[in-house]
């Protein structure tokens, strides 16, 4: 923008604006590569570019990919010569295995199949990547599909993910026998003879609460079983001293925080080598480190992440980066180690009016090395502040506020803003996604915006996590209700211009509160459960939804708790206007919640608007659908709030 130009509107560029994600260090520690992708996709198909800077934060990086096409996954060769990643330049929405070296050229098709390749992994001695990539389609498939003659039978032609090893000398791809298992989760030995995975029974998402950790040596024919894992296992890696294995998963089956894991690789128990069940943290990832033996947590505790170091074998932990007060810490992160320490880090990094940009150096002086969201620069952001209460039963809660962009003193007209899970969490990083997060948005149009962490949610341990078991929505309504009412007592709210809204499990909360009270003026439900029966019959989660709701329908003839946890079961008591947002295509909240909810609303002649995306999932990802819900957020509470 020149000095005297008049900005385009806020919800056009930032639609088209590229976050970075997945920043990787090179295997000497000189160079930093990491994926950028508008946050709304203008085709059928995403894009997203790779870029590299110099890890000494001494200039902002450059573009390494050419960014037509979806460039994923960059991983570098063990001698740093080159990158692999992911693209569908071939074809688009089908993604295939690629090779570019760092000095520049022509990217080379290592892979590509009929199906996406999802995954991959160098071999530490850098002569072979594994892959996963789903069963080919059979002749018979095809003909089926050609003929129409395709009924589904369930489980009869599952597209199992398969491991595959591409021979980087010559060229030859062969696939590794793992049995009719789903794997999606691969990591090698350090002497590369082995590869360890995470496999569930079937390629269904629900299934993966049934996993298991195997191993297979790279000429046998069947793979050795290590031991089971707890709900949802991530982040597999195999230790470089190769005497452990550690994961991602929850403390237990059900509800639970998620913590770290290690086995040894011959067999046994897990072991936590994370935060234990009752410490008042959870971990967000975990990765390891190249040049060290330990791993590396991102706890997430609080308002913020920081960053330890873990002994696998021992379970000792050590803080390495702390982020100051009132700053977020790291979103995604690695760390390469000299000598036992810290020689570079690269962190994605945000605060309450900085954007996310890639930074670089070692804990206490990062620089950053992206400027991606640089056309944000004429923009005015609501300044945010940390915010404690004490819920109805004593409970210390924490949160926090944005101010409206244009300053001045409360009581402000406050908008609700609740996160989605229940197992999420709001941090004092950058608080916008076209996807489904408006609270800058909100605070740029003049509201107050109050993101309260109710209990059932990340960052404050295993119990605050799995306090919701089977008991869903009463508690954290409480929790929420008594935010307002702190904020209103201190003088920060207005009790007379007071919104609410959020998406998935905060859409659910939103249908929840507007059928408790009345005093909102408006709610925006985005893609939020309203009936647990309902829900159970369409969802790709469904046991884990069961979880909290307490039951399912098949369960006999009722009564059922899972209908007091429905928010549609109070539909009648409804006063709030209220616009439901829901993406046609939704599998984790089909849009039958949505269409239910409407049509209870418009029985009782409430004041209700339904607005459903086309093509979309569970997240908003086309750009103009992305710009039609941002302005449909901003007037629906303006006229009503």
């Amino acid at each position: 923008m020149t000095e005297n130009s008049e900005p385009r509107p806020f919800e056009d560029v930032i639609v088209e604006t590229p976050a970075p994600s997945d920043p990787r260090i090179s295997p000497d520690g000189a160079l930093v590569a990491w994926v950028a992708a508008p946050y709304g996709k203008e085709d059928e198909h995403p894009v997203s570019s790779i870029w590299l800077a110099p890890c000494d934060g001494s200039v902002i990086g450059r573009q390494f990919t050419i960014g037509d096409s979806h460039d994923t996954s960059p991983r570098w060769s063990p001698d740093g010569r080159s990158i692999a990643f992911l693209s569908d330049r071939a074809e688009r929405g089908k993604t295939g295995l690629y090779l570019l070296p760092v000095s520049g050229g022509e990217a080379r098709q290592l892979a590509q199949r009929k199906s996406s390749i999802q995954s991959f992994a160098w071999s530490p001695d850098g002569e072979s990547i594994a892959f996963l990539c789903p069963d080919e389609p059979t002749d018979e498939d095809e003909r089926r599909e050609k003929e129409r003659d395709d009924p589904e039978v369930y489980g009869e032609r599952w597209p199992y993910a398969r491991l595959h090893l591409f021979d980087v000398v010559s060229g030859d791809v062969r696939s590794l026998s793992a049995g009719d298992r789903h794997l999606f989760e691969i990591a090698w030995s350090p002497d590369s003879t082995r590869i360890a995975f995470l496999a569930s029974p079937t390629p269904e998402l629900e299934s993966r609460k049934n996993a298991a950790l195997l191993t297979l040596g790279l000429d046998e024919d069947s793979p050795t079983r290590i031991c089971d894992t707890n709900r949802m296992a991530s982040d597999l890696i195999w230790t470089s001293s190769g005497d452990q294995l550690a994961f991602l998963a929850g403390h237990a089956p059900t509800t639970s925080a998620q913590t770290a894991f290690a086995v040894d690789p011959s067999g046994g128990e897990p072991r936590v080598i994370g935060p234990d069940d009752q410490e008042a943290a959870c971990v967000e990832s975990m990765k390891p480190a190249s040049g060290e033996s330990r791993l590396v947590l991102a706890i997430a505790q609080g308002l913020s992440t920081r960053l330890e170091w873990v002994d696998p074998a021992s379970g000792a932990r050590e803080t390495f980066y702390q982020p100051e007060e009132g700053d977020f810490g790291a979103g995604a992160f690695d760390v390469h180690a000299r000598d036992g320490q810290v020689g570079r880090l690269a962190v994605i990094h945000s605060t309450d009016v900085q954007p996310p940009e890639v930074k670089v150096g070692v804990p206490g002086s990062l620089a950053p090395v992206s400027n991606h969201h640089s056309g944000l620069e004429g923009y005015e952001f609501g300044r945010q502040e940390p915010f404690s209460w004490t819920a109805p039963d004593g409970l210390e809660l924490d949160g926090v506020l944005i101010h409206p962009s244009d300053g001045g003193n409360g009581p402000h007209p406050m908008i609700v803003h609740i996160h989605g899970g229940p197992y999420g969490r709001y941090t004092m990083g950058w608080n916008l996604h076209p996807r489904a997060n408006w609270q800058q948005w909100l605070a740029m149009h003049g509201y107050a915006v109050f993101m309260p962490n109710f209990r059932g949610g990340m960052g404050h341990g295993n119990p605050f996590a799995s306090s919701l078991y089977q008991n869903i929505t009463d508690r954290e309504y409480g929790d929420i209700m008594s935010g307002v009412d702190a904020l209103i007592e201190r003088g920060f709210a207005d009790p007379g211009r007071l919104g609410i809204g959020g998406w998935s499990g905060g859409g659910l909360l939103t249908a929840w509160s507007v059928g408790h009270t009345d005093r909102f003026k408006a709610g925006i439900m985005g893609a939020g459960v309203s009936y647990w029966g309902a829900m159970a019959m369409d969802t790709d989660v469904y046991t884990v939804l069961n979880d909290y709701a307490g039951d399912a329908p098949w369960d006999g003839p009722g009564p059922y708790r899972s209908k007091k946890h429905s928010p549609i079961s109070y539909a009648r008591n409804v006063k709030t206007p209220l616009l439901i947002l829901h993406g046609k295509a939704d599998g984790r909240v089909p849009v039958n919640q949505a269409t239910g909810f409407h049509r209870a609303l418009l029985e009782i002649g409430a004041t209700t608007e339904m607005v459903i995306y086309p093509r979309e999932e569970h997240p908003i990802l086309e750009a103009n659908h992305q710009r039609d819900m941002f302005r449909r957020v901003r007037d629906w509470y303006k006229t009503w709030v």
